[in-house]
């Protein structure tokens, strides 16, 4: 799996790294709720399932004690066929903003996230997202009223852990979003 690894939050013990997933490993089987091999247990199914913003619902969980930390962000190419496919027909060379982070509850790492937007979506005021920082994306996003999600795909993670990435549409240009939900959301 193409991860990188990066030093744990504020409460990790010393040394521990926390594994940020990318939205392109092949190793990822993403499908359709309807046909997953297994369910999620009604636990993961909440957050799994939720369309409403996932940073709303983070910050409601948290009682307001939720934060951003950025991993990395630079430009990509993407490799895979299949991924890049998802943007519509795109080169092989095309560039895609690359933003992983993790969303903290309590100073403890949640969800692990990665969000690609196509270059020629930076033709648009998607070029914001650049801008972020430690601001979350979820916030930017939704409050947009013309913010369209099409489809929810979802695979396995880290043994009984999920991940969901969704394609959205906004000012009619595509960006993607995966989140992995870590054990530590449900404690």
């Amino acid at each position: 799996m193409q991860f990188q690894s990066i030093s744990g939050s504020p409460e990790a013990p010393k040394g521990l790294k926390i594994a940020t997933p990318d939205i392109s490993d092949p190793l990822f089987n993403w499908l359709s709720p309807d046909r997953l091999d297994r369910s999620p247990s009604d636990d993961w199914k909440q957050w799994l399932f939720d369309s409403s913003s996932l940073t709303q619902l983070l910050i409601q969980k948290s009682k307001q004690d939720f934060s951003v930390e950025v991993v990395a962000e630079g430009w990509v190419v993407l490799s895979r066929v299949e991924v890049r496919g998802k943007f519509g027909p795109v080169s092989a060379d095309h560039r895609f903003w690359s933003r992983k982070v993790i969303l903290l509850g309590h100073n403890k790492p949640w969800v692990l996230a990665h969000t690609l937007v196509p270059e020629h979506s930076f033709l648009s005021p998607l070029k914001q997202v650049q801008d972020l920082n430690e601001k979350p994306l979820g916030e930017y996003l939704f409050s947009h009223p013309d913010l369209v999600r099409s489809g929810m795909d979802i695979t396995p993670f880290a043994g009984d852990s999920w991940g969901r990435r969704s394609l959205f549409y906004l000012f009619g240009k595509p960006l993607m979003v995966a989140e992995f939900f870590l054990p530590s959301l449900l404690e």
